[in-house]
């Protein structure tokens, strides 16, 4: 089964929640088609900036539902967010079913110091019941397990029409190299928006990022023809985000831009202090 190859800027789409910590299914739809107009080739929903894991499978296909009534399902990846085989299957079927274009898959992240084999095992199972265009997610900071060169021969080679590429997350630029250059049909997305240039110059495919929520036409400028303005511009604005957590700054920056709530995010994760916020509105000029 062929599938058309993943390239461009997806934003790893930040999700807004009501004060109950339902999601808000208007202003998620509304986010996403702004960030599709504004540049974007896509978005990657329920990713690390989403908030993924914090949701049930309940939750995710319901909102996956919903948001495909509005945003083309053609610019949609699903990352998984879980370490369940099973809920995992039914997110990417519910993927597959909607009519997405990809899916991205973490490998399991509760078991530390799990042998190579048994993260093959992990995802060969998935795999098996599952038919969307996969991309394996390399962010060993937060999963505790890396996507290392043997797991991805491997499952390449038992599936190649399914596992067509990855998303380095973890700022490796010699691995991103390194995959580029033995898997040279693999689509290879980084998550640094500071690599995207000398990545995609290496055969790379663009970038899934945070800060695509904030700033798509930068980024897609960034990656369609650099110049020395854009990553002086990048790495002012990545600078300010170093200095506060990551998500609860993406949500305050949404909420002064919108004007509607956006602050809420899912516990152990939480909004910023009001010193936080006015740090991030001052390094920003917001």
């Amino acid at each position: 089964m062929e599938h058309k190859a993943m390239k461009g800027i997806y934003a790893a789409t930040a999700t807004p929640l009501h004060e109950d910590l339902r999601i808000d299914h208007e202003e998620l739809a509304w986010h996403c088609s702004d960030l599709i107009q504004r540049g974007c080739a896509g978005i990657a929903l329920f990713g690390t900036t989403g908030e993924g894991p914090s949701f049930s499978l309940g939750r995710r296909i319901e909102a996956l539902e919903i948001l495909t009534r509005s945003v083309n399902p053609d610019r949609i990846i699903v990352a998984n967010g879980s370490s369940g085989v099973q809920d995992t299957v039914e997110l990417c079927n519910a993927a597959l079913k909607y009519g997405c274009k990809a899916v991205l898959l973490s490998p399991p992240s509760y078991f530390k110091n799990i042998r190579e084999e048994g993260a093959i095992a992990y995802y060969r199972e998935i795999l098996k019941q599952v038919s969307l265009p996969t991309l394996l997610y390399h962010y060993p900071k937060l999963t505790g397990v890396p996507i290392t060169m043997p797991i991805l021969s491997a499952l390449h080679r038992e599936f190649p029409q399914t596992v067509v590429g990855l998303k380095e997350s973890e700022g490796d630029l010699a691995f991103t190299k390194a995959i580029l250059s033995s898997f040279p049909d693999f689509q290879v997305f980084v998550g640094k928006e500071l690599q995207i240039a000398e990545a995609v110059r290496s055969g790379g495919a663009g970038a899934i990022c945070g800060l695509a929520n904030l700033y798509p036409e930068l980024i897609r400028a960034f990656y369609e023809q650099p110049d020395p303005s854009h990553l002086e511009q990048l790495e002012s604005i990545s600078k300010s985000f170093r200095e506060v957590p990551f998500n609860a700054a993406v949500k305050a920056v949404l909420q002064m831009r919108r004007g509607v709530p956006w602050r809420t995010l899912i516990p152990p994760l939480v909004p910023l202090s009001f010193f936080e916020t006015l740090t991030i509105k001052n390094n920003l000029s917001l």
